[in-house]
């Protein structure tokens, strides 16, 4: 770490070289798409919901954290040793909760050690209003007895975000106290006001904190329904710091059934884009993937064929109630470049129509080949014939992980049929040959440098709201643009890493800039942006914005990652 130490005040960025290493010490494997690791990540461990990903002992590897039981969150910490996820810390809300529905990670009083916010269903409550709790980080784990139960309840999970910008996370929802929104401020944890809106939120949400304005600032996307109960979205841009509405858009008319909303730089020219997936019938006969691209109103379809030899299969649709048995899982669209063409692909939960199957497929981005999606340039196609992940029965989440912390971005799916109340996780280790480059970005909090606690540096914080997009030379030799945002949603499972990994394709050129913006306070009118030139390729950004009002010079340190344990040279 010292290039922090160096550079005090300055943004600090350290590169690592990830080679395409087993970095967990996993051995060569036959040359096919998918392989099946779960019994050497797991062992016997394999079972329960993975809900949430983080560093929590700052290591440098992630971590998986997993709810058993329905009340019982275990995390499993990276290891060198096999099985190489080992189920270390415990805490448990059996004395509180009926069911746990939530877990997000994060670094919620600003001491740059990972605490973790958990939503669940109270005991004492007939109302399905979530109750919320947060477990204290100390000396990189968490103290089963050091907790805070918050004093107001939820209508839904809540959606994690950075609201004043001052790299602490916020907790935003409709509680009990209010129809309006309200946002509790981390740090001080005062409750206030978040905006005022005519419109009731939409449950469940996908509410997201990403900059969808093309300026490098995070802004407010909202799920709501309209006083006629239109399905909306609505974009609050973040203006100098404070959120303002600034478009609204309705569902696609003959989508009845409408999934979570997920963004993604679906056509690779630097700006997000909008994917919804959800069924033109209440029963999802007949599903549909549609797409807005940035700034634009118009849906255009990006995936309506779902028939593969004769069967026809379709979204699962959410089922609400209020008081359940298992944690609802909505119709969602987890994103991730498994090929690294730099055109973002999809996992996805498709059931047999005419049957009870339900099964993970994979949803490649490919260039557009029908009329309908002209618009969007691309469309995706499902990957129906994808062994290891079809053998997978009764599957109800799949997600992309990079297991091996190489940039290559592999499977987690959680199948019914362990217990009643468990699901079995399964590991599909990525062996896909595309010759194709990557960079990996994460971005920490920056409220410390050379100062930081017990001269750790925080990398286990789980930060939302960096947005990161970087331009490139194809292998043609054309202008190429990648875009992410880091943690924008946090809510039904969302399951997004705590990094980035961006997709090259083929070229090895140096990337030619890579920006990196950050949420910013209100009032403050420039935006929190740095700029980085010549990145090499295969690499993996840690990004340290600190301090995070003086952007304007960097430090840059390169790394050769050769092991787990990491040798710096």
């Amino acid at each position: 770490m010292a290039a922090a130490s160096r550079l005090p005040d300055s943004w600090v960025l350290l590169a690592l070289l990830l080679g395409r290493l087993a970095l967990l010490g996993v051995g060569p494997v036959p040359a096919r798409a998918l392989h099946n690791v779960t019994a050497e990540l797991f062992g016997a461990e394999a079972w329960g919901t993975l809900a949430a990903f983080g560093d929590l002992n700052s290591d440098k590897q992630t971590d998986l954290f997993v709810l058993r039981e329905r009340n019982d969150l275990i995390v499993f910490l990276a290891d060198q040793n096999a099985p190489y996820f080992k189920p270390k810390v415990n805490v448990s809300l059996n004395n509180y909760s009926t069911l746990i529905t939530s877990v997000v990670p994060g670094d919620y009083d600003g001491d740059s050690q990972m605490d973790v916010l958990l939503t669940y269903l109270p005991k004492n409550h007939a109302n399905g209003e979530l109750g919320a709790v947060i477990f204290w980080g100390q000396n990189q784990t968490l103290d089963p007895s050091n907790m805070t139960i918050l004093n107001r309840t939820f209508q839904d999970e809540p959606l994690i975000m950075d609201f004043n910008g001052d790299l602490i996370p916020d907790i935003f929802g409709i509680t009990n106290e209010s129809s309006q929104p309200q946002i509790l401020l981390g740090k001080n944890f005062s409750w206030h006001p978040a905006l005022t809106t005519k419109n009731k939120m939409r449950i469940p949400h996908s509410h997201a904190f990403i900059d969808l304005t093309e300026d490098f600032t995070a802004d407010l996307f909202l799920t709501t329904l309209s006083a006629s109960s239109t399905f909306q979205f609505e974009i609050w841009e973040n203006l100098d710091g404070n959120f303002s509405l600034s478009t609204v858009l309705e569902k696609p008319q003959n989508m009845m059934v409408v999934g979570q909303s997920a963004f993604a730089d679906f056509d690779g020219d630097g700006n997000m884009d909008h994917l919804l997936p959800g069924c033109e019938d209440k029963n999802c006969q007949k599903s549909i993937i549609y797409l807005a691209r940035s700034g634009a109103k118009q849906w255009i379809p990006v995936l309506q064929d779902f028939s593969n030899k004769g069967t026809l299969w379709g979204f699962v649709p959410f089922v609400h109630e209020q008081q359940p048995t298992e944690i609802p899982i909505p119709i969602t669209l987890h994103i991730g470049d498994y090929n690294m063409d730099g055109y973002p692909d999809a996992l996805a939960i498709l059931k047999n129509t005419s049957g009870s199957n339900q099964q993970a497929f994979l949803l490649e981005n490919v260039p557009c080949t029908n009329a309908s999606c002209e618009g969007a340039h691309r469309m995706f196609k499902v990957y129906w014939e994808l062994m290891d992940l079809n053998q997978i029965r009764d599957a109800v989440v799949a997600t992309f992980f990079d297991i091996y912390e190489d940039g290559i971005l592999d499977i987690v799916v959680l199948s019914k049929g362990y217990t009643k109340s468990d699901f079995a996780i399964h590991t599909l280790k990525n062996n896909f040959e595309a010759d194709a480059y990557f960079v990996k970005v994460i971005v920490l909090s920056g409220l410390c440098s050379n100062d930081c606690p017990r001269k750790i540096t925080p990398f286990g914080v789980n930060q939302p709201g960096p947005y990161i997009m970087y331009t490139t030379v194809d292998a043609n030799g054309y202008l190429k643009n990648g875009s992410a945002g880091q943690l924008s949603q946090s809510a039904h499972l969302a399951l997004q890493l705590p990094y980035n990994v961006l997709g090259l394709g083929r070229s090895a050129n140096f990337l030619d800039h890579l920006y990196v913006g950050i949420p910013r306070p209100s009032g403050e009118k420039s935006v929190r942006k740095q700029e980085w030139t010549a990145i090499i390729p295969n690499s993996q950004l840690i990004v340290i914005p600190y301090p995070p009002n003086v952007p304007r010079r960097s430090g840059t340190k390169l790394l050769k990652k050769t092991t787990l344990l990491q040798h710096y040279v």
